[in-house]
């Protein structure tokens, strides 16, 4: 064998012994993102303030394995639903935000989400923990205009939530609900505006969206 020959047989093998590596470590980055989303998903319904959620350690550079899974929208949706969360308890124990901005985060999250996520069932979601939002905020118990305007936007949130999923039950009986507090005879927005409103299947504590 010439010189020539095994100089090149020599590089051949290792570039095979790179691209092995690379597909080794390929394969633990995409593991690790299936165990983190697993893990922290158990996590989030027992604790859904806790911090450093669905953030797993990969190796390679630039997290080739995550751009593959598409994990993009998956990790999206968990930290509107995290986002949404903290606006539920009025904190974030991660940062020092006061609840207008909270909601306000979370309002930017679930927007993009709305029209954005990958399956009908994530939109509809979204538009529903929405009108949950909308419905909940905060007003001044005297102005009827401002208490109006939440009734009206809310109830449009849960009905693109059901026109995006007919069978988002969730958002049905929260647009139900709605109707109540609006019908003849009963107060702008009572007891059940802000006491019977669902977040979602699992009350906002269950993670409905892709994974792996």
């Amino acid at each position: 064998m010439t010189p020539i020959r095994r100089h090149w047989l020599g590089v051949a093998a290792l570039m095979l012994a790179c691209v092995a590596t690379l597909l080794v470590l390929f394969a633990l980055d995409t593991r690790a993102w299936q165990a983190s989303v697993h893990r922290d998903d158990m996590r989030f319904r027992a604790l859904p303030d806790h911090g450093n959620l669905w953030k797993p350690a990969t190796i390679l550079p630039g997290d080739p394995a995550g751009a593959v899974l598409g994990t993009t929208d998956t990790i999206a949706w968990r930290r509107a639903l995290q986002s949404f969360w903290y606006t539920h308890i009025g904190a974030n124990p991660q940062s020092q935000q006061d609840l207008p901005k909270l909601r306000a985060q979370a309002q930017g999250q679930l927007l993009d989400l709305m029209t954005s996520a990958t399956t009908a069932a994530e939109r509809s979601n979204a538009a529903n923990l929405l009108g949950v939002l909308v419905i909940t905020t905060p007003i001044s118990a005297g102005s009827q205009t401002a208490q109006i305007q939440v009734l009206k936007q809310s109830t449009e949130y849960f009905q693109q939530a059901i026109d995006l999923d007919p069978g988002d039950t969730a958002a049905k009986q929260n647009l139900e609900l709605v109707l109540r507090v609006t019908r003849p005879g009963n107060g702008p927005i009572g007891k059940d505006a802000h006491a019977g409103f669902g977040f979602g299947r699992g009350h906002g504590a269950t993670l409905v969206g892709n994974g792996y």
